[in-house]
């Protein structure tokens, strides 16, 4: 996207996620994931008085650390600027899920265990991209000097959690029949 239309169009907001991923020396992969919104003009804030232009309405982080399987070991909440004072309550809620595994049915699980009620949409929002960080974090290994993505994976006799999951992933397509043919539906040319 281009900021020269600028005579067209005035920004009103703005949000920025950023998600970081780890392996951490006990051997336990971690994400850490931040969303901030801001406005670029001076607002009244209820509670907060006069927020400047760029100062967070929103600054919202959690952080996962999950097993090799996915599991979740660590969860944790810290809302550092939010536009109601009621919103830190939600701060322990992602300990629930601490203890489930992070796979099929992963969004229908949190949905379960965590009511729209209980928590904060943003946070609940940035859930996903904390989760497929984690899946690109974990996705060259424990030893990833020097190695392709799937090099860990393409002998494997367990599905890998990808496949079935988008367009290039799908279980029909060239790329698993290339890459992974012990998992592949498609059908040889003329049959």
């Amino acid at each position: 996207m281009n900021e020269e239309s600028s005579e067209r169009r005035r920004r009103m907001h703005k949000r920025t996620v950023e998600c970081d991923g780890y392996l951490r020396d006990d051997g336990l992969w971690e994400v850490e994931a931040r969303l901030i919104d801001t406005k670029p003009f001076a607002q009244q804030d209820r509670y907060r008085g006069e927020l400047k232009p760029g100062e967070p309405v929103h600054d919202i982080a959690l952080r996962l650390a999950v097993d090799d399987g996915m599991t979740i070991v660590e969860a944790e909440t810290i809302m550092r600027s939010t536009p109601f004072p009621t919103c830190i309550e939600v701060e322990p809620i992602l300990q629930r899920l601490v203890g489930e595994r992070i796979g099929k049915g992963w969004r229908a699980l949190v949905r379960q265990k965590i009511g729209p009620l209980e928590t904060c949409t943003h946070l609940s929002e940035l859930l996903g991209p904390a989760v497929t960080a984690l899946f690109q974090t974990m996705s060259y290994g424990k030893t990833p000097e020097g190695g392709g993505s799937l090099d860990n994976q393409r002998s494997s006799t367990e599905r890998p959690f990808f496949i079935g999951g988008c367009h290039s992933w799908r279980t029909d397509g060239p790329i698993v029949a290339e890459m992974f043919p012990q998992f592949s539906a498609k059908r040889p040319a003329g049959a």
